[in-house]
């Protein structure tokens, strides 16, 4: 096989594992964002193809040989698409919920801080976030980007060939309940990620119950505003390196999830 000279069962493979890196490249974090021109994704999906694609015919992950199985009609063909289009969305999916970790616990820090009203757009989460929810989330994709995380993500997706081959992904329960398990991981590092603040503004509120039972004529409500928020700003600054530990760890974590996911994906191949 020499680089753009492919028979018509080479192309079809080729164009097969293009529409897994392309789904897999619209919606992963930092490279799906919205601030990244449509071009410049198609231009990265098909770079990274032309680049992996022979590697993956060599190593055996990719057979041309099951082209004539598949493509032997018109319906197996769409059929493939379809499933090579699900199985980079699912492995998207996956490794968007790792943000959604960090996104998680730093909402849930805003709201605690009195600044659920204070929100912009945030381009990583396609929503409205608080501003605390942004500092943070940028703060993570800096650590993600220090530790390689963006390249975890490309070798669980080039890890998915080795167990679930072009077309031969298969959805059932397992898929489902893989998705609700990383879910319930999203809330717990999100609370872990939210606890020193947490319990800080937890303690200061309990302070300011005594005093308003003490001084009934103190405005706890217009008092407490400032004080909560000064004192997550202070618990955050002086705990910014153990955030960049605790988000680092969970990171890191993108690559056995995308795999894990992978695993429930393959069914009987």
């Amino acid at each position: 096989m020499y680089l753009f000279n492919f028979n018509v069962e080479e192309m079809l493979t080729f164009f097969c594992v293009l529409v897994r890196f392309s789904v897999l490249f619209s919606i992963l974090p930092f490279i799906g964002d919205r601030t990244v021109p449509p071009m410049v994704k198609v231009l990265m999906s098909l770079v990274v193809t032309v680049a992996l694609f022979p590697p993956l015919l060599s190593t055996g992950k990719v057979h041309v040989a099951d082209t004539y199985i598949w493509a032997s009609t018109p319906a197996g063909i769409i059929t493939t698409i379809v499933i090579e289009a699900f199985m980079g969305l699912v492995l998207g999916f996956t490794a968007k919920l790792i943000f959604d970790c960090i996104a998680f616990g730093a909402n849930l820090v805003g709201n605690m801080m009195g600044f659920a009203s204070a929100s912009i757009y945030d381009p990583h989460q396609e929503s409205q976030t608080e501003v605390i929810a942004q500092v943070q989330t940028t703060l993570a994709m800096l650590v993600f980007l220090a530790v390689d995380g963006h390249h975890l993500m490309l070798r669980a997706a080039l890890d998915s060939y080795r167990f679930v081959g072009v077309g031969k992904a298969t959805f059932g329960a397992a898929a489902g309940q893989r998705l609700v398990e990383l879910s319930g991981e999203v809330f717990h590092a999100g609370l872990q990620l939210a606890a020193p603040v947490a319990i800080s503004i937890f303690a200061v509120n309990v302070v300011f119950g005594v005093m308003a039972k003490s001084m009934p004529q103190l405005n706890v409500l217009v008092l407490s505003f400032s004080v909560t928020a000064l004192v997550g700003l202070v618990v955050m600054l002086l705990g910014t390196s153990e955030f960049n530990s605790v988000s680092s760890d969970i990171l890191l974590r993108v690559g056995s999830w995308m795999q894990s996911m992978v695993l429930t994906l393959k069914g009987g191949t």
